[in-house]
């Protein structure tokens, strides 16, 4: 009966809002969601969610298990990157010759147009966030970048 009134108070939810983050010692500091209603969720990541730690002031909508002030994450994704555009998250890597990232907002692999930002060469096998326009199919033109690691 205990536990059953203890998890009663679990309600899986997607809500949307800005991350805010405290740095704190070693960069693990709390992850806070602020919902436009005004609420706070403190998020709760895992090795899958661990790039929204490094998503301050983007609006993000994370899904997952809320429990009290709590907001355990189990899928996520970018809704403003901080520009009005919804960006591109994913992983960096190389295809053949061509810089690719697996966006999961799209859920497609993207090619960024050659040129566009040759420091991203630097970045492969990184989860980052890009911003810039679509050039072509299913390809980026990038204007601003953000590493979503240490």
């Amino acid at each position: 009966m205990f536990v059953l009134a203890l998890f009663g108070c679990a309600v899986h939810t997607s809500q949307a809002g800005l991350v805010a983050v405290d740095r704190g010692p070693a960069d693990r500091g709390p992850v806070e969601l602020r919902t436009y209603e005004g609420k706070r969720y403190r998020l709760h990541l895992d090795e899958e969610s661990a790039p929204v730690r490094y998503l301050g002031n983007a609006t993000v909508r994370v899904e997952g298990t809320r429990f009290g002030r709590g907001l355990w994450v189990e899928n996520w994704y970018v809704q403003d990157a901080g520009d009005g555009s919804g960006g591109f998250v994913g992983l960096l890597r190389v295809y053949g010759s061509r810089l690719v990232v697996d966006d999961r907002n799209t859920r497609r692999t993207l090619v960024i147009a050659d040129g566009t930002a040759p420091e991203l060469r630097a970045l492969v096998g990184k989860v980052v966030l890009l911003r810039g326009h679509v050039v072509g199919g299913e390809t980026i033109e990038v204007a601003a970048f953000r590493v979503l690691e240490p």
